[in-house]
């Protein structure tokens, strides 16, 4: 879906660059702001997931993917204009995220093998504070590029455990065994490898065009630098979330 966005964004870019050369506005004007604040709400669609190093520090994974969900949000955005073509700006969302992860795992002795299937959902507040860089593509169009980094913090959220488990007893019978647990995602000591931690800060960049007086369409992407794990053991592990939205808004 992101992929299609970010077609449409440059077969409107392309479109619209011939009137780039409004002689009412230039592609960048250094002049003050048309407007001391500008706001805005939008509804975010896309995809969220994480980054880890689980396979590197549990040797007894022999397989393992992690996919990415959808994530959805709401949120309203402000932008102090410094000038017309530069702003700062912040905004306040709430997000709804999923991923999920399936692996294998074969005991030290090769005499037991696990499938393990992690469904992960979890509720954000999502803060970014970022420079705007503003360019007037055409008379009623203008684009955005966006870059900072966000404050994020959980506040609610589940993980369920789906575990089938094969193990060859001490008389050589096969003997299988499944196991389902559900917890909460933030700050449990049952969630599988390692507890996760609530709050995040990382990368924010974000591009998006606006239509007229009202309607803006665009992208965004967000990486977290905060290592999101908290060992339950003597292990190491480093998740780190990865967001990436469309993001359809209304201009006040």
């Amino acid at each position: 879906m992101l992929q299609r966005i970010l077609l449409i964004l440059a077969v409107i870019m392309i479109s619209t660059s011939a009137h780039a050369g409004d002689p009412d506005k230039k592609f960048v004007d250094y002049g003050p702001a048309s407007k001391l604040i500008t706001t805005q709400v939008h509804l975010m669609g896309g995809g969220s997931t994480v980054t880890q190093n689980y396979k590197s520090i549990y040797p007894s994974i022999q397989n393992r993917n992690v996919n990415m969900g959808n994530s959805w949000g709401v949120g309203a955005k402000a932008v102090f204009g410094l000038r017309d073509w530069l702003g700062l700006g912040t905004s306040l969302n709430l997000m709804l995220n999923h991923y999920n992860i399936d692996m294998a795992i074969v005991g030290a002795d090769q005499s037991s093998m696990s499938a393990v299937f992690i469904n992960n959902h979890n509720y954000t507040f999502n803060i970014p504070v970022f420079i705007s860089f503003r360019f007037n593509v055409a008379h009623s169009v203008r684009w955005n590029v966006d870059g900072g980094f966000f404050y994020s913090y959980g506040f609610a959220g589940r993980q369920k455990q789906r575990i089938f488990r094969a193990e060859i007893n001490e008389v050589d019978e096969l003997v299988p065994e499944t196991q389902n647990v559900t917890t909460d995602y933030y700050r449990s000591d049952r969630t599988l490898f390692n507890v996760f931690n609530r709050d995040d800060l990382g990368l924010h960049i974000a591009t998006s065009l606006d239509f007229g007086p009202h309607l803006t369409v665009g992208v965004q992407m967000q990486y977290g630098f905060k290592n999101s794990a908290t060992s339950n053991g003597t292990d190491r592990p480093s998740v780190h979330n990865l967001n990436m939205h469309g993001v359809l808004g209304y201009r006040f």
